[in-house]
């Protein structure tokens, strides 16, 4: 089979026997594809950059006996500002662990492919952002997934009380461990608000918004339940950065 060129981003990189490395590429197309590169990881390789995470670049790639190997690449984007702080690399693992668990054999590849080229590069260009970012990326893979919903602040269900009139009460509803599961959280307004806006919004917009702190947090904490009920994982990377 002749090579074929694509463009796709590295979301993992691991290493491979002594000198090689196994590049977990999300592409828009194929959707996730594991690339092997050979040597990469050799003094002095000419395609030693390639060994680097969440680069976007466009691929060369052979096909030997139903495996992917690297013939060339040449680099998009690098966003290299993702090394420039812990909070940046630990928000960059948790989004790559994400697109691993839920693009393997999905269909919406290429949105999820899309909305990963967006949120690397703000990522790297936008420390001061990063808990947004998290968040937003969060709930906008749920949406890609078929799993959120927009919320009606006009809608009496939603209303936690007459006696708090900017706060919701939204249900978080999945299976974990193969049984059903349902809580609530109370959230307020600016919290809710910004869940419609991830739900939404262009690609091209989800990471430009601004929050305070506290609703931020809110955020965080809301998205990351959320996630790890829908998609039956403990999320808890940012765990470390409160360990701090």
């Amino acid at each position: 089979m002749d090579p074929f060129n694509c463009r796709g981003l590295i979301i993992r990189s691991s290493e491979y026997k002594e000198k090689d490395r196994l590049l977990s590429v999300l592409t828009s197309d194929r959707g996730l594809i594991t690339i092997c590169a050979k040597g990469v990881a050799k003094p002095g390789s000419s395609m030693g950059y390639v060994s680097m995470p969440y680069m976007l670049c466009d691929f060369v790639v052979s096909v030997s006996h139903g495996y992917y190997y690297l013939k060339d690449a040449s680099i998009i984007e690098s966003n290299s500002g993702i090394m420039e702080s812990l909070e940046q690399i630990t928000v960059a693992a948790h989004i790559s662990s994400c697109l691993m668990d839920c693009t393997l054999q999905s269909e919406n590849s290429k949105e999820a492919y899309e909305l990963a080229v967006y949120a690397y590069y703000n990522l790297a260009n936008n420390r001061e952002k990063y808990l947004l970012i998290y968040s937003a990326f969060n709930w906008r893979i749920l949406t890609i997934a078929g799993l959120t919903v927009n919320y009606d602040l006009t809608e009496p269900a939603y209303r936690a009380s007459e006696d708090k009139p900017n706060r919701y009460l939204i249900d978080i509803s999945g299976s974990s461990g193969g049984q059903n599961k349902t809580f609530n959280r109370l959230l307020e307004e600016p919290s809710v608000r910004a869940l419609n806006y991830f739900s939404t919004c262009d690609l091209n917009r989800l990471f430009t918004s601004s929050a305070d702190r506290k609703t931020e947090k809110e955020l965080k904490d809301f998205t990351t339940d959320y996630l790890s009920m829908h998609f039956e994982k403990n999320y808890d990377s940012l765990a470390v950065l409160n360990a701090l």
